[in-house]
């Protein structure tokens, strides 16, 4: 799982660009699965077992990025965002502009330190102060290089081991669910199950989780389970703002929410049954609420209201060129979510999904 992950974190997959990610999606999902298709949304489906119950579980595909907005007449590149970013994770970061003529490298520029004033000091980061240089002397250049406004920029690739079972880089956010996705169909094609299965990568979670919402609308499952990262501690967050530890498992949480409103009270059944599944199996794990929002966002309001529970990876530098995560989590990620599928019953489906 490991080796997938590190093959899928190297792929460029901005929102709405994902389509190198669907690619290799599909074929590592028909290794398992006979049924993988794609709709017209992006989204990759692969689908095992029968019933008339169905449980859709889903890992999105994106990463955040940038979009070229903006360029001069010295081949400088300026952009926005593609997904929620602070401006100051971008200072002197290597990034990959994805052009239909290929992928080409630059560093996201910044007014030098020796240049700036007591008053430059004071003011905040803004993408105004920031733009991409591809070593190019003109527009012209960049031009026939085929890059044009609209084109997707991404972080350069740079995952690497550290420490111990540590791996930092970048779009960890949500290939590793990718990654899960992929080694759950492996484990899972020669169980026999009761119900109807749904693989879902889910394309444009970073900007609203757009795909997710297509996919529970086509498909219509009576339940669902998603799978992602979620921001933990670090050394000076206190408690009471991120519970959640790298390195001490998955988390199960109970509700999300943003400045927006958007966010999922989780099926309080399926999260029990959750937990129930990681003491029987011995499986480390944690609990909290946070002010975000998943793809569950979107599946629990489709159609006629799809519980949903959600299994969630601690990660350090969320949104960054080098997001870190403890790999012990991931691993344990996929066991609990393997052994809650595997054990799992159309008849218990009937009770998760009644609400009296």
């Amino acid at each position: 799982m490991l080796k997938t992950f590190e093959k899928l974190a190297g792929i460029p997959g901005g929102s709405g660009f994902e389509e190198k990610v669907i690619e290799c999606m599909v074929a590592e999902l028909k290794r398992s699965l006979p049924d993988v298709s794609v709709d017209s949304m992006g989204n990759v489906i692969g689908t095992i077992g029968k019933g008339e119950k169905s449980v859709m579980v889903c890992a999105h595909t994106d990463e955040v990025g940038l979009l070229v907005k903006y360029i001069d007449p010295k081949g400088n590149l300026y952009f926005d965002l593609n997904g929620m970013i602070d401006e100051r994770v971008l200072l002197s970061t290597k990034v990959d502009i994805c052009s239909d003529k290929g992928i080409y490298t630059g560093v996201v520029g910044v007014k030098n330190r020796h240049l700036l004033t007591a008053e430059d000091l004071k003011r905040p980061i803004s993408l105004s102060d920031l733009w991409i240089d591809l070593g190019a002397g003109s527009a012209e250049e960049i031009k026939r290089w085929g890059i044009e406004i609209g084109d997707p920029i991404v972080f350069h690739p740079n995952f690497q081991k550290i420490g111990k079972e540590t791996i930092i880089s970048k779009a960890i956010d949500n290939r590793v669910g990718c990654a899960i996705l992929i080694d759950l169909a492996e484990r899972i094609k020669s169980k026999k199950i009761d119900y109807q299965l749904f693989l879902v990568a889910a394309v444009q979670e970073e900007v609203g989780s757009r795909g997710a919402k297509v996919a529970a609308q086509t498909l219509e499952p009576d339940m669902a389970i998603v799978i992602d990262t979620v921001p933990a501690s670090d050394p000076i967050t206190p408690p009471q703002q991120a519970t959640a530890e790298c390195g001490k498992g998955p988390v199960l949480r109970s509700m999300d929410v943003n400045a927006l409103g958007w966010g999922t009270i989780y099926s309080k059944k399926i999260r029990q049954r959750l937990i129930q599944t990681a003491l029987r199996n011995n499986i480390p794990h944690q609990k909290d609420i946070f002010r975000t929002w998943t793809d569950a966002s979107t599946i629990h309001t489709s159609k006629r209201g799809i519980p949903c529970g959600g299994i969630y990876i601690p990660r350090r530098y969320s949104h960054s060129p080098a997001e870190l995560v403890k790999w012990a989590d991931v691993e344990r990620t996929a066991d609990l979510l393997y052994f809650f599928l595997k054990n799992l019953r159309s008849s218990d489906i009937d009770d998760l999904i009644r609400k009296v």
